[in-house]
């Protein structure tokens, strides 16, 4: 039994009392200790824990899916029965603070500071295609759809930060009712607002 996976998840204070039930059943069996904790879980355990948690199986994977509405986490449901579960400080405390002079070719995805398009919005490098790519999201899109404007191959293909601000502004245009600069997307490319 992970104590700080269950500290972790009392910490969240989540006010629904059947989510944080079924939020404790999965910390009780995760693993990790630092900022990232989590497990992987058959469909045969549910029932196991669905009783701990006071609910039927069906119960207990309807609630899990739904879960990450009430804290940030990844709850992955595998065709083959295996439910892979993320969560931790990692997800839930705000990222640092990025240099004002982005490392577009640092590995994995960076935040974009935008108000109204900052809770899933990511851009970075993508080694493969050998180019910067973007995925927005407006705040109040279902981050587990596809997100609303994209910036990759083969429609675009950025080379450099001014670049990438150029075409996200471009695809900004239809759903802001004032044009955005490129010059200001840049700015929230690269600096975290205060």
């Amino acid at each position: 039994m992970s104590q700080h996976a269950i500290a972790y998840v009392h910490s969240r204070n989540i006010a629904d009392e059947t989510a944080r039930r079924v939020f404790l059943a999965v910390a009780e069996q995760s693993k990790g200790e630092g900022d990232i904790l989590g497990l992987n879980l058959w469909d045969a355990d549910i029932p196991v824990l669905a009783q701990r948690a006071g609910l039927d199986a069906d119960e207990f994977r309807r609630r899990l899916r739904t879960l990450k509405q009430h804290v940030r986490m990844d709850v992955l449901e595998h065709s083959d029965g295996l439910w892979e579960i993320v969560y931790g400080p990692t997800y839930t405390q705000p990222p640092r603070p990025r240099p004002v002079t982005p490392n577009a070719l640092r590995a994995g995805p960076q935040a974009f500071w935008m108000p109204g398009w900052d809770h899933y919005s990511t851009w970075g490098y993508d080694e493969g295609l050998d180019c910067l790519y973007a995925q927005l999201f407006a705040n109040q899109d279902d981050p587990d759809a596809a997100p609303r404007i994209w910036i990759t191959p083969p429609r675009y293909r950025v080379r450099t930060v001014d670049e990438l601000a150029t075409a996200i502004a471009e695809g900004l245009a239809p759903y802001e009712p004032v044009p955005v600069p490129a010059e200001v997307v840049k700015s929230w490319l690269t600096t975290q607002p205060r």
